[in-house]
């Protein structure tokens, strides 16, 4: 009913995370570190999720890691911005009429 979900690894390293490479200068970097929802491996008693590192490297550890899970929300291509930049200041408005 509602499309939110965390991002994947695979559209963090599309928008331009790399694994295990700090990179402050795309737009997924935001300064904290956040899980993505790709699981790369369970070693039996353990498992590991991807997610973005506070330097904006994408990495991963044990579910066990204290950071957070950032929301993202999927659009109809029909959506229309109604105002903003998408700037953490000034972000889109969606149009819902």
């Amino acid at each position: 009913t509602y499309p939110i979900a965390l991002l994947t690894a695979d559209e963090v390293a599309y928008a331009g995370g790399v694994y295990d490479v700090y990179n402050k200068s795309y737009y997924l970097y935001t300064g904290q570190g956040y899980w993505t929802m790709s699981p790369p491996s369970f070693t039996g008693t353990h498992a590991y999720v991807f997610y973005v590192g506070y330097s904006g490297d994408l990495d991963d550890h044990g579910v066990n890691y204290n950071i957070a899970a950032v929301p993202a929300v999927s659009l109809k291509p029909e959506a229309a911005v109604k105002r903003g930049t998408g700037a953490y200041n000034d972000p889109y408005v969606i149009n819902t009429d």
